[in-house]
């Protein structure tokens, strides 16, 4: 018997709708996790609508390469800057390219406390997930790309969740995350590198 309790008047996490729009949908995921939704400033939610989907692909059609890191990091300091005036208190911090890792002693603290993180890691192309459980072996991650529940079947590293709708849908060995490969969930590590951090103060 499954004893979860969830406060509904939060919302479950989402998935994104096209093949672009990860960014756009993890962000959202990362308010919706910590916010009821009668705490999400619709303005806010306006702004990240605005400004994600802000790269074109080798074709330049708009919103087909997705969300640039220069867009969210952009996002999480807007949101530092203005989000408390909308009746929202929330951090965000940045993890310096050097020291992006799942071992990270200051992401594993601050989710441990509460907080989550949008990663950016490898999925067929670079993806973002959002990260919000730690635990000795593994990440919990909340993936907004639909899959099939025996997608990771034959993959020992990886499992699909299905029973967590507001809290995370993968769990994931933090081994994997580390890998330097493009296996999925490999955390990316080059100059798209990006963990940021976000807490409701």
């Amino acid at each position: 018997m499954n004893n979860i309790k969830y406060e509904y008047t939060k919302t479950p996490l989402d998935y994104q709708i096209t093949e672009y729009d990860c960014g756009t949908t993890t962000l959202l995921n990362a308010l919706r996790y910590l916010f009821k939704r009668s705490e999400i400033s619709p303005e806010i939610y306006k702004y990240i609508m605005q400004y994600t989907l802000d790269q074109t692909n080798s074709f330049g059609e708009i919103g087909k390469g997705g969300t640039s890191v220069n867009a969210m990091e952009f996002l999480c300091e807007w949101l530092n800057i203005n989000a408390n005036s909308m009746g929202m208190n929330i951090k965000c911090t940045s993890i310096q390219k050097d020291n992006i890792s799942i071992y990270n002693s200051d992401l594993q603290n601050k989710i441990n406390e509460g907080a989550v993180a949008i990663v950016r890691v490898f999925q067929d192309c670079e993806h973002y997930c959002l990260l919000t459980r730690i635990d000795e072996d593994y990440a919990f991650l909340f993936d907004p790309y639909y899959l099939n529940i025996n997608y990771y079947d034959d993959d020992n590293d990886v499992d699909i969740i299905k029973d967590r709708p507001f809290e995370f849908n993968r769990k994931v060995k933090k081994e994997r995350m580390e890998d330097n490969t493009v296996k999925d969930f490999a955390l990316v590590k080059n100059e798209h590198s990006e963990i940021i951090i976000i807490e409701k103060i």
